[in-house]
């Protein structure tokens, strides 16, 4: 019997196969039936445990049975269809007594079989014991995985006695303990140092931190500084957030001198940041673009595919082919791309066009295998390739790849499988169109004429107009192709460079000019290993030389590759516990120990700016410069922000006429617009710019479209601006800032963070200050746009600020540092933002560059001592369609006017369009070849690119003049190397009653001129250049004309020495003085 149940306890009726199960049910209670009839051997109570029967039960058992166990219709069992699932072996617990043995174990076998019982009896006391596990218990038993943790010293035991015992130690932190609890106030927030229970603490208090009530943190000493910040960056539970958060957490609660930089040390040299942020967050270094200005000097090649479906021919790829120089493209279908066929298909083309000098692809086995060096090498080709995982280095063809896989596609959508047939015709209609870039067609570059197309068989067909050509002999029609070849590819040349300048530009914009020297320690972009379409940082690897401009040879284990610049990133290494443990902390100076405003960003907004991440440096500065650059941003870290800072230089004062409050009605909000001003509001609430308001004054709100499709928030202040007191402070001017420019070498601008929000408005002032929305009436706590003086607010504080400062200059919020050398740049900087510091005043990160030589400062491009153009701006102007109302009008002159100082005789030269402008004139302006030439001429004079020189004081001043019957010019020069350069153009276009004599003219020219340019001649000796002799005379002679003799009087004021140049000589403002006929 004991073999028995053990034999019941393991065994059961579904360990049968589950296609034996139906056979067992249904033979269950046949069995049963005939078991009196049967020669049984024993009978007992036993345990069973079964999906089916769990219980204690008297069962009958057989000498010879069919299975091992059968269950009948008995109380308590399952129905054959419903076994439990959930049933388990080993479940039910043993019995609390150990059984008794068999009462058969001694009797005789006879008595038994002649007993013909068949009863089976249940007892109502489950017991679970289970021989298998399913797949529902399989999932409950699975051990759960436990997580990876970085290994940190965070787990080391610090009590409460080794605390006080660490600060006591910790130099750093003695003069805190020493100093006697005195608040000290910066901005909106206190903070004092005070000892409780033994334990050093900063007690800091802001009324946008912490609700308001102070918020007591513990300082913490060196050996337990590292811990901190392990536990706020690398646990689990501490996210590898940023250095901003990362602050945020740790000021939560603890605090120490030289937090912020040790904080942007440890997450910049975090390994697991650094390999998994974004591609787009590291930036890319300036381009670098090669210029080919001879046809077929250089091809690209590419292949595209596996096309599929595959064409009925059979072709599966397309090799393409695109010349550099003149954008001829060619492509040719292949059934294949081994080695062989591809070489085969590339000589087909060079049997057409002929063999380049260089050809560019990647690194397809294709491209790089013996066979095709040896082809490279017969045919004297110079075979160049792209860094691995950079495309854009072919970015030529690959465009044309994109245009050519998406033109095939609308061209057989509905025969896909011809479409290798349709490639020549697809050839053809983009030989034929223009390139952007070079402004011909690749036709007209390659044949020099324009092919015959189907526009020109369309209009032969409708004119029956067909061009004749001239005969010509051979000779001549070779050397007039030749001369039109050179004339075109010049002109397409002198195109591309500009279209090349233009995209380099914009490209350079974010661009950093990041250097890698040979032992630098970089990771590199590389698929991942389950998609090569997907990039990930893997590293780090070593570099082990400089082989190009922007291509490093990196050592990526078992051997050497090369590299692109973009591709790489530096990898900072973190120390050793122990180094950062005894390394030196720099603290600034005593009033810049507050820092209070650290905390003011705690609960802000989401910000799109990264803090220093942001910042631009000059893409020509050192790697010596950048490290200093970057230290020096490290000691200033909580400057640079996207949130407004709080100043208390100066309040916003809102002085009335009237006492009367000013309401305006609320202008209806689109219902689409409601939700982002909803938003805005909110951001403004949580930021503390403004707050509810019940006041009696109430001005519109007016929700703009912005340039990237987003809405600005704008109030109309115009009521309360009616019967405001004008405040008299004298605005900047662009002509005053560039005068101090001159010399400067380096520049580094720096934009406030939303510089009217810095600035508070006066408690008594700011419920005139309150607008209207749709959810409610609120008012600005700190200075709103549109108010009347903000701007004389904003210079009044910018003034304070700035007084005694060299070397700065600001236009409303932004500011300019301008120095001759890097060592006075650096000190420069450090000084303003020391200053901005005790201002309380943020910058925007992503607004600021720092330390280049080439700079857009106030709609102007500044560079080595010349003032340019801003691309942009001229990009608007050459890109502006052609005006066709009066305002359109007034709108482009406008622009172009900004930059009238750079144009010769622009007064004369628009005279045709400002005429078009006059009251009287009809709204739709009349058109005509005049004004088409002035609108043409304005065009072409801004995209020569004049260049002028910033004015220098040191030096003369140099002025001609001159008049014509349509107008006067003036021009001022300095002279830089022996030559005579322009420092600006002033042009006026002469009235009807300004008819004088040609005597008159000349003098009215000078007067006007000296008039236009006093600034910089008043006091100063200068030279007075003009081609009309007898005013040589001028401080001389006797004139019986008044009008003449009261100009003469006033130029008795100004020191000036008289020169007469001949006409040839004074082309310069003899045509600002003449309309370009």
């Amino acid at each position: 019997m004991e073999t028995k149940r053990l034999e019941l306890q393991t065994e059961m009726v579904r360990v049968q196969n589950q296609h034996e199960a139906p056979r067992l049910r249904d033979n269950q209670q046949q069995m049963l039936h005939r078991a009196p009839k049967l020669p049984a051997f024993a009978d007992g109570k036993d345990q069973i445990d079964t999906p089916d029967f769990t219980g204690e039960v008297e069962a009958v058992c057989l000498k010879k049975p069919l299975y091992d166990l059968l269950i009948g219709n008995i109380g308590g069992a399952r129905r054959p269809d419903d076994p439990d699932f959930e049933w388990r072996m080993g479940s039910a617990q043993p019995a609390a007594e150990e059984e008794d043995p068999l009462p058969f174990a001694n009797e005789d076998i006879s008595e038994l079989l002649r007993d013909d019982r068949a009863t089976v009896h249940r007892r109502d006391q489950p017991q679970v014991v289970s021989a298998v596990t399913t797949r529902a218990q399989a999932k409950k038993d699975k051990t759960t995985t436990p997580l990876r943790v970085t290994n940190s010293s965070a787990t080391a035991v610090v009590d409460r006695d080794r605390l006080i015992q660490l600060q006591e130690a910790d130099l750093t932190l003695t003069k805190y303990r020493s100093r006697p609890v005195k608040e000290m106030t910066k901005g909106e927030g206190t903070v004092h140092f005070e000892v409780k229970a033994k334990i050093l603490y900063r007690v800091f208090q802001h009324p946008r931190v912490n609700g308001g009530k102070p918020l007591r943190q513990v300082l913490v000493p060196q050996p337990l500084r590292r811990q901190v910040m392990e536990v706020a960056h690398d646990s689990i539970m501490g996210g590898h957030l940023g250095v901003k958060k990362t602050s945020d957490r740790i000021q939560a609660a603890f605090y120490w001198p030289g937090l912020h930089a040790d904080v942007t040390r440890f997450c910049r040299s975090c390994d697991i940041c650094q390999k998994t942020i974004r591609q787009g967050r590291v930036p890319k270094v300036p381009l670098q673009m090669p210029l080919i200005d001879r046809p077929f000097k250089r091809v690209a090649i590419d292949l595209i595919g596996e096309i599929k479906p595959p064409s009925e021919a059979g072709h599966r790829w397309v090799l393409t082919l695109v010349d550099y120089a003149t954008r001829y493209p060619e492509a040719v279908p292949l059934k294949k791309i081994d080695t062989e066929t591809v070489a085969e298909a590339i000589v087909d083309i060079f049997s057409r066009i002929g063999v380049p000098e260089e050809i560019l692809t990647d690194l397809g086995t294709q491209f790089v295998s013996e066979c095709m060096e040896e082809v490279n090498r017969l045919l004297s080709i110079r075979h160049l390739t792209t860094t691995p995982y950079h495309p854009m280095c072919n970015g030529l063809v690959e465009k044309f790849n994109a245009t050519l896989k998406s033109t095939l596609k609308k061209l057989c959508s509905e025969q896909p499988r011809q479409w290798h047939r349709y490639i020549n015709a697809l050839l053809f209609a983009y030989r034929e169109v223009p390139q952007e870039s070079t402004g011909f067609s690749p036709f007209e570059l390659m044949y020099g004429r324009t092919v015959r197309g189907p526009m020109q068989i369309l209009k032969e067909l409708w004119t029956k107009d067909v061009d004749t050509p001239e005969v010509k002999n051979s000779y001549q029609y070779v050397f007039e192709l030749r001369e039109k070849l050179e004339e075109t590819l010049e002109i397409a040349r002198e195109n591309l460079k500009k279209s090349q300048d233009s995209g380099k530009h914009y490209y350079d914009r974010k661009a950093v000019n990041r250097k890698f020297t040979p032992g630098n320690k970089v990771l590199i972009l590389l698929p991942t290993d389950h998609n090569k379409l997907l990039m990930q940082w893997k590293g780090p690897y070593e570099v082990e030389a400089v082989v190009g401009i922007n291509d490093y040879k990196v050592n990526v284990g078992k051997k050497s590759k090369i590299y692109h610049a973009n591709l790489l990133k530096l990898y900072v290494e973190r120390p050793p516990e122990a180094v950062q443990v005894a390394a030196s902390v720099e603290e600034p100076a005593e009033l810049d120990e507050f820092d209070g405003e650290e905390l003011l960003e705690l609960g802000d907004l989401h910000k799109k700016d990264r803090g220093v991440d942001d910042v631009k440096l000059g893409p020509d500065l050192t790697e010596d410069q950048q490290k200093e650059l970057h230290d020096f941003m490290g000691d200033f870290t909580h400057r640079f922000s996207g949130v407004p800072g709080s100043t208390s230089l100066v309040e916003h004062e809102v002085h009335l006429t009237s006492d009367v409050p000013v309401r305006s009605k609320p202008y209806p909000i689109p219902f689409q617009a409601r939700e982002s001003l909803k938003k805005d509001i909110d951001n403004m609430l949580k930021m503390g710019v403004i707050r509810e308001s019940s006041s009696p004054y109430s001005s519109p709100v007016v929700v703009v479209k912005k340039k990237d499709g987003t809405n600005r928030v704008c109030i109309d202040f115009r009521k309360v601006n009616k019967i405001t007191v004008f405040d008299p402070e004298p605005m900047p001017t662009a002509t005053d800032l560039f005068r101090q420019l001159t010399g400067s070498k380096i520049f580094s601008k720096i934009d406030l963070s939303k510089g009217y929000w810095q600035i508070p408005v006066r408690e008594e002032d700011i419920p005139k200050t309150a607008f209207a929305t749709p959810d409610g009436t609120y008012e600005c706590l700190r200075m709103p746009f549109g108010m009347v003086n903000s701007g004389a607010t904003l210079k009044r504080g910018m003034r304070k600020m700035l007084k005694g400062m060299k070397n700065v200059v600001y236009y409303w919020d932004d500011l300019l540092v301008h120095t001759e050398t890097f060592a006075e740049h650096l000190e420069t900087l450090r000084e303003l933002f020391s200053r901005l510091t005790k201002a309380n005043l943020t910058v925007r990160p992503s607004k600021c560059i720092l330390g280049t030589d080439n700079v857009d400062f106030i709609g102007h491009s500044l560079k080595e001592g010349q003032k340019g153009l801003l691309l942009e701006n001229v990009t608007k102007i050459l890109n502006a369609p052609r005006p066709e109302t009066k305002k359109q009008v007034r709108s482009f002159l406008g622009l172009a006017g900004y930059y009238r100082e750079f144009i010769p005789n622009f007064a004369a030269i628009t005279a045709p369009l400002s005429d078009m402008t006059r009251k009287g004139c009809p709204n739709q302006i009349l058109w005509g070849p005049a004004q088409e030439k002035a609108y043409q001429t304005v065009r072409d004079l801004m995209s020569r690119d004049p260049v002028l020189r910033l004015p220098d004081t040191a030096k003369e001043f140099i002025l001609r003049t001159d008049a014509s019957d349509e107008g006067i010019g003036a021009m001022l020069m300095q002279e830089h190397g022996g030559k005579p350069f322009p420092v600006s153009y002033a042009s006026k276009k002469l009235s009807g009653a300004e008819n004088y004599s040609t005597m008159e003219k000349e003098c009215l020219a000078i007067v006007w001129g000296i008039k236009k340019f006093e600034l910089y001649l008043q006091g100063v000796k200068f030279v007075l250049q003009t081609d009309h002799k007898p005013l040589t005379y001028l401080n001389s002679a006797k004139f019986v004309n008044n009008r003449i003799m009261r100009w003469v009087m006033y130029l008795q004021n100004f020191d000036m020495r008289v020169e007469s140049i001949k006409g040839s000589d004074n082309v310069g403002a003899d045509f600002l003085s003449r309309v370009c006929e």
